[in-house]
């Protein structure tokens, strides 16, 4: 399947670049999210007509990313959970509990944005987690876990 990127992806191309990617792929995400559109001459013509936006857009969605990784670099996340005898979690600390806890700082994030290379965090301590904010925007969160009581 051939489409037009309608923004930069990954490993993948950039804006207006046309790819031959699989079928799945294209039908199950980049087309049904506005990441891609098929490779028709009609949707070639509509692009090269609209290509001034999309370039617009792609910059304020870049500006915006370069905003929020300064804003979580200048901050610490304290989440607190319940602790055994040695310092491990009853539970776990996971994607959505660190975005839930940005959140409430005032800083939108989503649990996609976030990397645990290590899966879920499980004892008390001081973690850097990475943050992808866009393609070109990687930054990082301070977590603090720590006891409840």
């Amino acid at each position: 399947m051939e489409v037009i990127l309608l923004e930069k992806i990954k490993h993948l191309g950039n804006l207006g670049d046309k790819v031959v990617i699989k079928n799945g792929y294209g039908r199950n995400y980049l087309i049904p999210h506005g990441k891609a559109a098929a490779a028709t001459a009609d949707n070639l013509a509509e692009f090269e007509a609209r290509r001034a936006e999309f370039e617009k857009n792609q910059i304020d969605v870049l500006e915006d990313a370069k905003k929020r990784a300064e804003q979580l670099q200048e901050i610490i996340v304290e989440i607190a959970g319940k602790v055994g005898l040695e310092g491990k979690l009853f539970g776990s600390v996971s994607a959505a509990d660190i975005a839930q806890a940005i959140n409430k700082g005032g800083i939108q994030i989503s649990k996609n944005e976030i990397s645990l290379k290590d899966g879920p965090i499980r004892h008390v301590g001081e973690y850097d987690v990475d943050v992808h904010l866009h393609p070109d925007v990687n930054s990082f969160v301070t977590i603090q876990v720590i006891s409840e009581s």
